[in-house]
């Protein structure tokens, strides 16, 4: 099996317990927005913070580099849009069978002209198909 795969699974798996666990937080408490993504980004830094030392050695200059580079706050911010936008869908009661496809499918659509115009990456037909059948699913999950 390729590492790809097995970390796209990891991926999938922390996607459900992450999903899961924000539909199980809805009915769960009133908080503010803003502070339940203050606690869960606080334990996810205590958590990453104690598997440093799995992944290799760390050097300042590394992290010197990385907190100037433009891209690492990009990705913080996009970041924060995922949490803050699940917080509010699931609170305002929001399905847990259909949400992540959804935003997966509409994220998609969104990087289409992205790939093609900056990263000239090759269209097809068969990509012009998946898009129809991403439009096609987006519109009866949807649909009340």
């Amino acid at each position: 099996m390729k590492p790809a795969f097995i970390f796209l699974i990891i991926s999938a798996c922390g996607s459900a317990t992450y999903h899961l666990s924000q539909k199980a937080l809805n009915g769960a408490t009133n908080a503010q927005p803003m502070l339940i993504l203050n606690l869960i980004y606080g334990a996810a830094w205590l958590m990453t913070l104690l598997l440093i030392p799995f992944f290799g050695k760390v050097s300042v200059q590394e992290i010197h580099q990385i907190v100037l580079d433009w891209k690492v706050w990009t990705v913080a911010f996009g970041t924060m849009l995922v949490e803050l936008g699940f917080v509010l869908a699931y609170h305002s009661g929001g399905s847990v069978q259909w949400s992540g496809v959804a935003v997966g499918g509409m994220a998609a659509l969104l990087l289409l002209p992205v790939g093609l115009l900056v990263f000239h990456e090759p269209f097809s037909w068969t990509k012009f198909m998946g898009i129809l059948l991403t439009l096609s699913g987006l519109y009866f999950l949807m649909k009340k």
